[in-house]
């Protein structure tokens, strides 16, 4: 009761950050609620990677690796793969990026691995509503934050707690986020906390590195608008993200001999993109890959991410700001830099949207932030009463839509419900 006296409700960018709290602990519970499964070998692998990094185990001996194997089996899992990958006679290491199962196995000590994903959610929502609230009015931050909250794809990988995509998404968005901070602001340690993030953030997935660029991008488009400051502002968050750089190439020499050696060197190389077939002069692979993605990943995304059509009439209405730093140019650049790499890469899985929009989980807070922009433009006090209708139609259509995906895959995935028989028996004929 003391520390409610001390929160000044009166204040609308504390109200509605309250609100959101509570919606989004609800929320949590609710999802946290649901039974655990290991739905893809990736699951399986972060979850033996935990119980390994937390026995102090970076690499597992032929007979370790063959015990996890039957661990993952008998808890029942859909897919009994471990990508591990076999790097000497006697010796398996992880296929991935490793800092999540370390950030696992912290809070498996504890018992708490399940944690990990609530209190990033819970810190990247409060981040994310910060952000957006230098810009705009309370309400749109607490709009967008609210549909990036009840995204399919942002629930569907928070649900997942043996995964690193939710964690990937989290990290990406409080760099980019504090960033943009720290122009504002004009606050060199933020900076360097963005890098800190965002070198984490590779640490975890090794593509967010594309979000480097993006930010560089904005950087120059900045400084050719006549401020000097975003380029200092960039070199500190490369000055912040060399701790997590180092600390990732020293896992790599120390399990594989070489600081610029990852495991996936040992399945899938490093040619997974179309671009990379292009370098390498094969044209009929890189235009396969992007035929059959034009025509697969379109449908997935709009399942995964219903408010990706409202995407061009937000940028349209968040560039209508009087921000000293506009921010639409950064929401379209980060965009681009997720949807255009994932748009060429070489995966097959396409039987649901998790398994694709996953990678796209990152660009997620733009997708939000748009959505939010648009629809609180609708519900703005000055419009007539049609228009509000008109926003909040929009706003219940768009988490409806997001909720219902979602749920499906709760069905089909979490719960097992066999839909090729009916669910109730058939009715009684004498």
């Amino acid at each position: 009761m003391k520390l409610m006296r001390k929160i000044d409700l009166k204040n609308s960018e504390t109200r509605h950050l309250v609100i959101l709290l509570v919606i989004t602990l609800i929320t949590f519970a609710t999802v946290l609620a649901l039974p655990v499964r290991l739905i893809e070998p990736d699951d399986n692998t972060y979850y033996v990677a935990m119980k390994a990094f937390a026995e102090g185990k970076l690499t597992l001996t032929r007979s370790e690796y063959l015990q996890f194997q039957k661990e993952v089996k008998d808890i029942g899992t859909y897919h009994f793969g471990v990508q591990y990958v076999r790097i000497s006679f006697d010796k398996f290491a992880l296929e991935k990026a490793p800092a999540y199962p370390f950030i696992l196995a912290l809070f498996h000590k504890l018992g708490l691995e399940r944690a990990v994903n609530p209190i990033l959610g819970l810190l990247a929502l409060i981040v994310f509503y910060k952000f957006l609230s230098l810009v705009y009015e309370p309400r749109t931050a607490f709009f967008s934050s609210l549909i990036l909250l009840f995204n399919a794809t942002f629930l569907g990988m928070f649900y997942r707690s043996y995964m690193s995509d939710f964690a990937s998404m989290v990290f990406v968005l409080i760099g980019v986020a504090l960033y943009y901070m720290a122009l504002e602001r004009d606050k060199q340690a933020i900076a360097v906390l963005s890098g800190l993030s965002l070198g984490a953030s590779v640490a975890i997935r090794y593509t967010n590195v594309v979000i480097y660029p993006a930010i560089l991008l904005y950087a120059l488009w900045l400084l050719k608008k006549g401020m000097k400051k975003p380029l200092r502002y960039f070199g500190l968050l490369i000055l912040g993200s060399i701790p997590p750089a180092i600390l990732l190439m020293t896992y790599h020499y120390i399990v594989f001999g070489s600081p610029f050696t990852a495991g996936y060197a040992y399945t899938i190389g490093y040619t997974n993109f179309a671009f990379q077939f292009m370098l390498k002069g094969e044209w009929h692979k890189a235009f396969v890959i992007l035929q059959r993605n034009l025509l697969i990943h379109p449908k997935l995304l709009f399942e995964g991410f219903p408010l990706i059509f409202l995407l061009p009439a937000g940028l349209y209405f968040a560039r209508r700001t009087r921000s000293l730093h506009p921010l639409a140019p950064l929401l379209l650049l980060w965009f681009l830099a997720y949807f255009g790499l994932y748009f060429q890469y070489d995966w097959l899985r396409a039987d649901a949207y998790i398994f694709q929009t996953r990678f796209y989980l990152p660009f997620a807070p733009v997708l939000a932030a748009s959505a939010g922009v648009l629809i609180a433009s609708l519900l703005d006090e000055k419009t007539p009463k049609e228009i509000k209708a008109l926003g909040y139609t929009l706003l219940g259509f768009v988490l409806l839509v997001d909720l219902s995906s979602f749920v499906s895959f709760v069905a089909h995935y979490v719960l097992n419900f066999r839909f090729g028989q009916p669910l109730l028996p058939p009715p009684f004929r004498p």
